[in-house]
């Protein structure tokens, strides 16, 4: 194969983590596909409600796969629902740097020192569930967009505190947005980048291997 098709979304973390991949595998050639998917257009919908498709973030990419537009996808693992496309298969699992959630503050106040009643922005259930076990007496609610625009959410006071993956902080290079590591258990993909492609390409298999964890 002289070049590889490669589709993922068109954040500019996704883009950032398809560079994070290819760098494992300096001697293979590709061309980028970027892709909003139906999560990137549907910001109305909140992933706190339970309504949210499981394929809301990978459904356009596997429409490329499937349909021959591209030969691989690469996600944030932690995207991927927990039913894949028949027609689909995790092909590479790469390990994460960091796990940890981070909180991003306006004037950086840490957890325990942001007021009650505090907004705190965050699109995990998971996320929702341990910062209530913290601090019961603030108010939790959905955020939506990159990571940017979460951060600039924070920034313009439309919430006081946001939690956001510290891999996702460090790939963007915005470490100095950390007010605070906390002390959440995470999603179990968090950190993680995984290789998609549609069952069978065992030739596909053998490009990833290197570095996988599967």
């Amino acid at each position: 194969m002289n070049q590889l098709k490669v589709v993922a979304r068109s954040s500019k973390l996704s883009l950032i983590q398809v560079n994070e991949v290819f760098a494992k595998l300096p001697n293979i050639s590709y061309t980028l596909i970027p892709l909003k998917s139906f999560g990137d257009k549907r910001l109305d919908i909140s992933l706190l409600s339970g309504k949210a498709p499981d394929d809301m973030f990978t459904r356009e990419l596997d429409e490329a796969l499937i349909n021959g537009d591209a030969d691989v996808a690469i996600h944030s693992a932690k995207d991927l629902p927990i039913n894949l496309n028949p027609n689909i298969e995790v092909i590479a699992l790469y390990e994460a740097t960091d796990k940890t959630d981070s909180l991003v503050s306006r004037n950086n106040l840490t957890l325990s020192q942001l007021p009650p009643q505090s907004k705190i922005g965050t699109s995990s259930p998971l996320r929702q569930k341990e910062l209530l076990t913290l601090r019961p007496d603030v108010q939790v609610v959905g955020i939506r967009g990159t990571i940017e625009e979460r951060i600039a959410q924070v920034r313009s006071g439309q919430y006081d505190a946001a939690i956001v993956a510290t891999c996702a902080l460090k790939r963007l290079g915005l470490q100095n947005e950390i007010a605070q590591i906390l002390p959440f258990s995470t999603h179990p993909m968090q950190g993680r980048l995984a290789v998609t492609a549609l069952k069978g390409r065992a030739d596909l298999k053998a490009i990833f291997a290197p570095q996988s964890i599967i």
